[in-house]
């Protein structure tokens, strides 16, 4: 009995591929603008005393003081902005957050959604996000060697200058709320925003008991805690002394850390995230 060979015609074939392709999961994004940061050894925590605009000193709001030694990696050179994460709830069968009520001062504002401001996000929904589109959260560590400028640093108090009106929304001229991503000047390794606007969490636990268990080398922070550090300090604190000069050794410094529980959700706290090499 001679075999019978059929051959499949064009249209069998077309709907063979389309099949296939719809099984496919959906591409993570690729609209993350990635930084690359040369790894090195850098002074952590280098100012440890803060001065508040009316002269006051203030002490332990500052990472670890010590040298650390950090590997290559990448980070975005934007916040996340509500647009990017709003893709990541579509992709992932998510409800999108219902943005903050009230903003910083208490005062009801309602905020709506805009696709180019900082996402508004809590620390789960941020190291849900930095998963999804194939990184993490930067370590502390990191997050202020880049801030820093890494090993194009060119000593700044800041990120990027050390006047905080150049590079970041603050107090003088945020207009008390935050902006959207990119619109003041960068660092030194072309990231913006590391100054002010919204406070970035990073993957750290908050437990300064514990931080002299760390390792030097590409730490990530004590093994538990309470609340999760946050870096670069948001659009609510003011950056001038009551002269109206930069503040040499203010909030808005990459050395500052800020502790919270990680649901907060309010209208001074974003992120940025990062990949190894």
């Amino acid at each position: 009995m001679k075999a019978i060979l059929i051959q499949p015609n064009k249209l069998t074939i077309t709907l063979i591929a389309l099949l296939f392709i719809s099984c496919q999961p959906k591409p993570k994004t690729d609209k993350v603008d990635w930084v690359f940061v040369e790894g090195g050894t850098f002074e952590q925590g280098k100012n440890q005393i803060v001065i508040s605009p009316k002269g006051d000193t203030i002490r332990g709001f500052a990472s670890r003081h010590r040298f650390v030694e950090i590997s290559d990696f990448y980070i975005s050179k934007y916040e996340i902005t509500v647009g990017q994460f709003r893709e990541f709830c579509e992709s992932t069968g998510r409800e999108m957050p219902e943005p903050p009520i009230e903003n910083a001062y208490g005062q009801k504002v309602y905020y709506k959604w805009k696709k180019d401001n900082p996402m508004l996000a809590t620390w789960d929904e941020a190291n849900d996000f930095a998963h999804w589109a194939g990184g993490r959260l930067p370590t502390e560590a990191e997050w202020e060697y880049a801030a820093k400028g890494g090993q194009k640093s060119k000593g700044y108090i800041y990120s990027g200058s050390n006047n905080q009106l150049e590079i970041g929304w603050v107090g003088e001229n945020s207009d008390s709320t935050f902006h959207k991503v990119g619109l003041l000047k960068p660092n030194e390794l072309g990231i913006y925003d590391m100054t002010g606007n919204v406070t970035e969490w990073v993957f750290d636990w908050y437990n300064p008991e514990k931080d002299s268990l760390v390792s030097r080398i590409n730490p990530q922070g004590p093994p538990d805690g309470e609340d999760k550090i946050s870096k670069g300090i948001s659009w609510f604190y003011n950056a001038l002394d009551e002269n109206g000069k930069p503040l040499q050794q203010g909030f808005h410094m990459p050395e500052i850390r800020y502790q919270s529980p990680i649901n907060t959700r309010n209208d001074g706290f974003g992120f940025r995230i990062a990949k190894d090499k």
